[in-house]
């Protein structure tokens, strides 16, 4: 995967698990990163 493609799946899952908090709110959130330099996630 590219890192415009990386930079979508890291968002996505982001939505999902956290504003979305696996579609019981924020239904149709979108979040995109922009002007990222460096993010650092840890599970």
């Amino acid at each position: 995967a590219n890192e415009q493609q990386l930079q979508s799946i890291a968002a996505e899952g982001l939505a999902e698990m956290y504003f979305r908090n696996n579609n019981t709110r924020a239904h149709g959130l979108g979040v995109e990163f922009t002007d990222m330099e460096h993010i650092q996630i840890e599970l």
